[in-house]
């Protein structure tokens, strides 16, 4: 059974980011699509969901790119998220750079600039290292719901 949790902050977080991610432009297109795709890849993988890499073709970029912000080494992309109103969303970091703070970094640049309330978001179980993330925030497992492959 695939597994995946709704998390909502249920903590105030008192520490802030000191990034300053920049809005989604077409520019990044190329890089965005291989980082989105390398990032989701293990785990849709993992859990046979297919087709793996997620980013098929360029209808993925139609609709909803305003809402993504990019955190950027130069012209690298380091990692990105989406805000939903009050939904984090695709929090990536780029391989090369995991495991060096920067998924918390994010984090706390999305909780500071949500325009609704409650702060929610979703992760599928396998990925543990996130909730582990999310819940080091003040994020808590408020749902958990079947997902298909």
């Amino acid at each position: 059974m695939k597994l995946a949790h709704e998390m909502k902050l249920l903590a105030p977080v008192k520490e802030r980011a000191d990034i300053s991610p920049v809005p989604y432009t077409d520019e990044y297109r190329e890089k965005y699509k291989r980082m989105y795709n390398a990032c989701y890849r293990e785990m849709r993988e993992a859990l046979d969901i297919k087709p793996y890499d997620f980013i098929q073709d360029d209808s993925f970029f139609d609709e909803g790119m305003d809402k993504v912000y990019l955190l950027l080494d130069r012209d690298e992309i380091i990692g990105s998220v989406a805000l939903k109103g009050g939904e984090i969303d695709d929090l990536l970091v780029a391989p090369d750079y995991q495991g060096l703070g920067f998924g918390g970094k994010i984090l706390l640049w999305a909780i500071a600039h949500m325009t609704a309330e409650p702060v929610v978001l979703h992760v599928a179980d396998w990925n543990k290292k996130a909730i582990r993330l999310y819940q080091k925030y003040g994020f808590r497992i408020t749902e958990t719901f079947e997902i298909g492959g």
